[in-house]
């Protein structure tokens, strides 16, 4: 139950509870929901493995609800791309994709990418769970240009020296978006089910330090000092090519209010109500 705390090359030891930002709070009222804290099997601080993602999954979606974690450049190596596509040795395996077959017009889509964990090959391969591995339209949301590699990418150029911590999720009822993009509950085949539900909108929720290299934690930080904000694209292959916008911002506590989930919970001076949109550069 021990994670690290990252803040650029500092790095604390803390309990999974009260030292991870990231994290979202169970909801031990929902039997639906499945959780999954993983570690990583070959990187060590201090003796302790240090996080890789925290998973919550759907029993009832086959899919996964959202995908905590943290970004930092330690993360970051030489280890290949593994496509080592399997089940969550964590998770009830029956909830599962039975394999790594597609459908619906969807391909595989990671919710924590696995660029973003290149450190060793055994941390890759954790990201290829396929409770990492959403459904997402093949045509012109998870391929190059489209709306959620798009988001992505611009995520990637907001990685700051200290810690960025993201809450990767999806929601499954109808939804429409600030570019007026909309989708509907329906339920496809995919991952060798029948019965898997298709997103309606993935979101990343965002926070970090404004100045991004002040090397102190964000449990420490005021909330003058710190900026979170989530990013909405609904699931649908007509935001292919659109660049990012403060169209698709939404505060942490709207987001909170859409969802039912809390965020940022273990960080009490998050400005989880407001936001400005030139902090992100937008």
């Amino acid at each position: 139950e021990i994670g690290v705390r990252l803040v650029g090359s500092e790095m604390c030891i803390r309990d999974r509870y009260s030292g991870w930002p990231e994290l979202v709070p169970e909801d031990k009222s929902n039997s639906d929901y499945h959780y999954a804290y993983h570690l990583c099997p070959d990187f060590s601080v201090d003796g302790h493995k240090a996080r890789n993602f925290t998973v919550c999954f759907s029993a009832k979606h086959h899919c996964p609800v959202w995908v905590a974690a943290p970004r930092h450049d330690c993360y970051e190596g030489s280890a290949n791309r593994t496509n080592a596509y399997g089940k969550d040795p964590i998770i009830l395996s029956s909830i599962q994709y039975n394999s790594k077959s597609i459908g619906g017009g969807c391909n595989k889509g990671h919710m924590l990418g696995s660029a973003e964990r290149t450190r060793s090959t055994a941390i890759n391969k954790q990201v290829f769970y396929y409770t990492n591995i959403a459904p997402q339209y093949s045509s012109g949301y998870n391929t190059g240009g489209g709306g959620w590699n798009t988001l992505e990418d611009w995520i990637d150029g907001k990685v700051c020296r200290d810690t960025t911590y993201l809450v990767i999720g999806t929601y499954f009822e109808a939804y429409t978006d600030g570019y007026g993009m909309s989708a509907s509950p329906k339920k496809i085949s995919f991952g060798g089910r029948n019965d898997v539900s298709c997103p309606t909108m993935f979101y990343i929720a965002a926070l970090r330090t404004k100045r991004g290299n002040t090397g102190k934690s964000v449990l420490n930080c005021s909330a003058d000092e710190l900026m979170c904000v989530a990013f909405v694209r609904s699931h649908n292959n007509g935001l292919h090519g659109q660049k990012v916008t403060s169209r698709e911002l939404m505060s942490i506590s709207d987001l909170e209010k859409l969802t039912g989930h809390a965020f940022f919970t273990n960080v009490p001076n998050a400005p989880k109500s407001s936001y400005n949109p030139s902090d992100w550069g937008l």
